[in-house]
């Protein structure tokens, strides 16, 4: 969402957020977290222990693999879907506002 963007930057932290909550489902391990960024494994995994700790995120075995989810039952991931939605319905709104007063104006 590009006013994320423009509110907190092109950060790694928000790109990584964006993949759990664009599909609540998503999984994958660190490597292929960095691919899909393209940033250092170092970075991906420091922005992903930043988000273990606050406990948007967790570190799953599946396997020999280490997988990370969303980790739905953690005191922060509800507040910020809730938030992420909030801006995406704003986002949407504020569209349909701009899209109704054109045709308006014809």
């Amino acid at each position: 969402m590009e006013v994320l963007e423009e509110i907190f930057g092109k950060s790694v932290h928000l790109q990584i957020l964006l993949l759990y909550y664009n599909d609540r489902r998503f999984f994958d391990n660190i490597t292929g977290l960095t691919e899909r960024v393209g940033k250092s494994h170092v970075t991906v995994r420091g922005v992903v222990a930043d988000l273990i700790r606050a406990r948007i995120l967790k570190e799953t075995n599946i396997g020999k693999s280490r997988v990370i989810t969303i980790d739905e039952g953690g005191p922060y991931t509800k507040a910020l879907l809730e938030f992420l939605d909030n801006v995406k319905t704003i986002k949407q709104d504020t569209y349909l506002e701009a899209l109704m007063r054109k045709r308006l104006t014809k």
